[in-house]
């Protein structure tokens, strides 16, 4: 390795969030997100091909996805949305001395088993503000258990502008950038 070469290393952690309209002493609808497996998701530029075409994860997360109805009137669920985010509006990637824009990692999720009615958004830029990544609807409501219905989260970072992406890190500032990524699953139906 060339002596001018140095490593860039960009980081990214999994945290979640579930909404749904249990209160305790009440028997409304649930939700549960869960991570089973990818909460660490590391992108490590350590080779001038990595630099040049950036680095794709596929499948990186893996989603466990339990929404259940308790048949409350006025309550009815439909399906969810799956949102996401930089956690608490983080505006850049972080790095010791140097910052990245969010931009420069995108996200896509796609279903794992049980949710082939879903609906992928396709990749979508990391950003402060919520993005939806995924949908799913089912009129005919049967409930998700996170065993049977999970979701795929893959992530791409330094993909050149030629090969679809938001562009190479060839000439950014070595360093060890990370940031954390927010999951939030939103019931979707009367009365939510």
């Amino acid at each position: 390795m060339n002596s001018w070469f140095k490593m860039l290393n960009i980081v990214c952690f999994v945290l979640l969030i579930a909404f749904g309209n249990t209160i305790s002493g009440q028997a409304w609808n649930s939700a549960r997100l869960s991570i089973l497996s990818g909460g660490n998701i590391p992108f490590n530029f350590n080779s001038l091909e990595r630099f040049k075409n950036g680095i794709t994860i596929t499948d990186g997360t893996k989603l466990g996805i339990s929404l259940a109805t308790n048949n409350i009137t006025g309550h009815d669920l439909t399906g969810f949305i799956l949102n996401f985010r930089s956690f608490n509006n983080q505006t850049v990637l972080q790095g010791d001395s140097y910052t990245l824009p969010l931009s420069t990692i995108r996200v896509v999720a796609g279903n794992a088993i049980g949710l082939e009615s879903g609906h992928s958004e396709g990749r979508q830029d990391l950003s402060a503000d919520w993005t939806a990544l995924f949908t799913y609807e089912n009129l005919s409501w049967t409930d998700l258990t996170w065993t049977n219905d999970q979701l795929n989260i893959s992530y791409d970072c330094g993909i050149s502008v030629s090969a679809g992406g938001n562009g190479s890190l060839l000439g950014e500032e070595p360093d060890y950038y990370q940031v954390e990524i927010e999951f939030e699953l939103i019931p979707t139906g009367s009365g939510f």
